[in-house]
């Protein structure tokens, strides 16, 4: 028994000895900065991210020339997650080196829920390390290296929290919320309430015509068309529905509801995005001026966009795009 309880404290001897060995020789080397070195000074060099996890999920964000960034090679990017994101790249540093005790467990935990991450400037990887889970404060991230075997905790000087949630992997995340995204030039807005009425802006020349109910051409205000058409391009969704939300399996009855707006979106070259909203059921959250339930949702409404997208939209994201055709009138 005396034999036994010896060679198991040896064992565990030899194996925390490995352990700080590994531990002063990746801090004390000559290359030690590279242990911990997870930033990239000039953030504009960096021309492709790639993350991805061992469910396995990956995203591919890639620059493109027009500083413009894309999302698999498919989609124009979020241009506010971007900036995170390359912030974070900029500004990470070292917060501290976690307890010798903790390493495995830390280990662990990063080789079951961590996010690998490659940052290349032009061709070449620049960067490649794990993000792993926040520290028990909640104030760092643990982050490893390639090539090295420790890892360490890392923080953003001034910045209370976690960096693990910037590193995300969801492609309808990554997207940009803009419904019509589309660079050409926007030819015509066609607007139909189909309980109310319709009304055409048509663009030529740099001046705008206006097709009213049943048809009728009439006089279009030149500011209140132009507003109009950047509120087309500055119109963003709360949120996409995807197949794991409760929606999802809803999308074809709402559609057999009458829409409350449809809206088509022209542009020069020809190309048209289309999106019809619905109403979204009230329920005991949404009251009335007499304190009863409301049937729908005030504020928020379902949409379907032509390119595929089933979206949540807020009136708050749509309050430039939900015009009446007397807003482009002249009273001359």
């Amino acid at each position: 028994m005396k034999f036994y309880l010896k060679f198991i404290l040896t064992i565990a001897l030899l194996f925390v000895a490995a352990l700080t060995f590994v531990f002063i020789y990746e801090v004390t080397s000559k290359d030690s900065n590279e242990y911990y070195d997870f930033s990239i000074n000039d953030t504009s060099s960096v021309t492709k991210i790639i993350i991805w996890d061992k469910s396995p999920d990956t995203v591919f964000l890639s620059r493109q020339k027009n500083n413009l960034w894309l999302v698999n090679n498919s989609f124009k990017a979020r241009p506010d997650g971007i900036e995170t994101l390359l912030e974070t790249i900029y500004r990470i540093r070292l917060r501290n080196f976690p307890q010798k005790s903790a390493l495995p467990r830390i280990l662990k935990t990063m080789a079951t829920y961590g996010k690998h991450i490659d940052l290349y400037i032009d061709h070449k990887i620049a960067k490649s390390f794990t993000v792993g889970t926040e520290t028990p404060d909640q104030l760092g991230t643990y982050m490893l290296m390639d090539g090295f075997e420790t890892p360490v905790a890392t923080h953003i000087p001034g910045f209370n929290g976690y960096l693990s949630s910037r590193f995300f992997i969801r492609e309808d995340l990554w997207r940009t919320r803009e419904i019509w995204s589309y660079e050409k030039e926007i030819a015509s807005v066609d607007v139909s309430y189909p309980d109310s009425t319709s009304f055409k802006l048509i663009k030529e020349n740099n001046t705008f015509s206006l097709i009213g109910p049943s048809g009728i051409n009439l006089s279009a205000d030149n500011m209140s068309s132009q507003a109009f058409f950047k509120g087309i391009r500055k119109a963003q969704y709360e949120g996409m529905i995807i197949p794991t939300d409760k929606a999802w399996n809803k999308s074809d009855s709402i559609q057999l509801t009458p829409p409350v707006g449809i809206f088509k979106v022209a542009y020069i070259d020809g190309k048209i995005i289309e999106m019809k909203i619905y109403r979204v059921p009230g329920g005991p959250d949404w009251l009335d001026g007499e304190g009863k339930p409301q049937r729908y949702d005030p504020d928020r409404y379902y949409a379907f966009i032509s390119d595929g997208r089933f979206v949540l939209t807020q009136r708050f994201g749509l309050q430039h795009v939900l015009k009446s055709y007397r807003a482009f009138l002249t009273f001359e």
